[in-house]
């Protein structure tokens, strides 16, 4: 996952509602005739999509386009291994990201189905661990629905060790004794640690880890023989990740974090597929003709996607439930590119257009500082960024920007950002948080304590997103801070 004012997961889901074993089972949609020539332009679109992000070197990585199940474009792009000049192929494994949700999810409905758990179950049916007032509170179908509550578990303890939480009951204790951010079903926020708390569960119920628990209620009833849960490093297929720069250059980043619930896998386009298609148009997996399971992958709908996204990981899958047609995007580089690959062919089905693609936004900040230079870009960059259509959130955009090069150790530039960020949110307490941890980073402690204070000041219970221990200061240590 990217570190930022504005951190991001992707995952399209549909909620899940109630219904009884009773309920009339509902038939299948019938799907609309595509004719050849169609397919023939929509494998064009898709390799001039494709092409146009492997031309910025943002795009490495593999396409498949299917209808029906059959092929109608599969290409390959880039490097599996840039050290070795290995090229991306057919049977290259990319990590998934948080689309390994929609596998955790059917694990939890099978149990579903065999009335081993119901969408009603309550936490402090499980004994995991949790404070009463908030087992009692939370169902299954929250968890599900990200409405538990929940935070995620990008916290500072877990950013600052992601490799260190290397197993369920690791992660599972990030917040076991965190308050909940909202009532538990009265709104609604993306939390992979919900996940986390499935998979724990499922374990509980079933007395299986949970990636036996994919290996044999998925992987091999599927033949899913290009698939796994962790790296294997030995195997000649796996891709290594990689983050794209600022610069448009590529950087090696490897494995940043375990697999787990809420994200994860290894696989190939190829068996992505097979997955979905059985999913949505098999009986291996799931009784898709019962209403409580099509609700939850939204098949009465017209499209369903899963994204998955992180530090040298995007992934993307489209399904066009109208037209039967399947698009699956995976890359070993990130910042979301499968999806926008995915996202501009979807579009292209659907209204024979597509939005051209465009130069990332941290990219573009990059080369309008290097071109104008540091007075000439804090007097116009606002101007500049809006007046050519970007609509990320400007601050998200500085912040990241000044992450990589920090990353880079390209500390002068770092800086120049930074401090930009906090010339234009000088409100924000998380823009003091960003140039604190880059002067931390570079190892200049006592100026980066300094600088947390300022954030401290604009509000005293103000804990950074990057150093658990706030710099040094004692959490909710009010009396050192004067009100503004």
């Amino acid at each position: 996952m990217s570190v930022g004012l504005l951190t991001c997961s992707l995952l399209t889901t549909a909620a899940i509602g109630q219904s009884s074993d009773n309920t009339h089972k509902q038939p299948v949609p019938a799907i609309k005739q595509v004719n050849p020539q169609q397919l023939n332009i929509i494998a064009q679109a898709t390799q001039d999509i494709a092409e146009s992000y492997f031309k910025m070197g943002w795009f490495s990585g593999s396409v498949l386009v299917a209808k029906d199940g059959g092929i109608i474009l599969e290409k390959s792009y880039g490097f599996s291994n840039l050290k070795t000049q290995n090229k991306n192929t057919r049977v290259t494994k990319f990590n998934l990201g948080s689309i390994m949700k929609n596998f955790t999810r059917v694990l939890v409905l099978q149990q579903i189905q065999h009335n081993a758990l119901s969408l009603n179950d309550t936490l402090d049916k499980f004994k995991l661990g949790f404070k009463e007032d908030i087992a009692t509170k939370i169902t299954i179908k929250h968890l599900l629905n990200h409405t538990s509550g929940f935070p995620d578990i990008f916290t500072a303890g877990y950013r600052e060790n992601q490799l260190g939480f290397d197993t369920l009951n690791k992660k599972l204790e990030l917040h076991k004794n965190t308050p909940l951010l909202f009532e538990p079903g009265s709104d609604s926020k993306y939390s992979n640690y919900g996940y986390i708390v499935l998979g724990a569960i499922l374990e509980k119920v079933t007395g299986s880890a949970f990636e036996q628990l994919l290996v044999s209620k998925i992987f091999k009833p599927l033949a899913l023989n290009n698939t796994s849960f962790k790296v294997n490093a030995l195997d000649g297929n796996q891709s290594i990740r990689y983050t794209y720069l600022y610069d448009g250059s590529l950087k090696e980043v490897g494995v940043t974090e375990h697999p787990s619930p809420d994200g994860g896998i290894e696989s190939t386009p190829a068996d992505v597929l097979t997955f979905y298609r059985e999913l949505f148009y098999g009986d291996k997996l799931l009784d898709r003709s019962h209403p409580t399971i099509r609700a939850a992958f939204n098949m009465d709908g017209e499209h369903w996607g899963a994204y998955g996204g992180g530090l040298g990981v995007s992934s993307a899958v489209e399904i066009n439930l109208v037209e039967g047609i399947e698009i699956v995007v995976l890359a070993n580089t990130d910042h979301l590119v499968a999806e926008l690959i995915s996202g501009r062919v979807h579009s292209f089905i659907k209204t024979g257009s597509y939005q051209s693609a465009r130069e990332r936004a941290i990219n573009y900040a990059y080369r309008i500082y290097k071109e104008q230079g540091k007075n000439r870009f804090y007097k116009n960059f606002k101007q500049h960024y809006e007046q050519d259509g970007y609509t990320q959130f400007i601050g998200r955009t500085i912040n990241e920007l000044g992450m990589q090069l920090m990353d880079t150790e390209s500390w002068n530039e770092a800086f120049d950002i930074f401090n930009y960020l906090v010339a234009t949110f000088p409100e924000a307490p998380q823009a003091y948080d960003s140039l604190a941890f880059a002067h931390l980073s570079k190892g200049e402690t006592a100026m980066a304590k300094t600088i947390f204070e300022k954030a401290l000041a604009i509000n005293p219970n103000f804990n950074s997103d990057y150093v658990s221990d706030n710099y040094g200061h004692s959490k909710y240590d009010h009396s050192i801070y004067r009100p503004r």
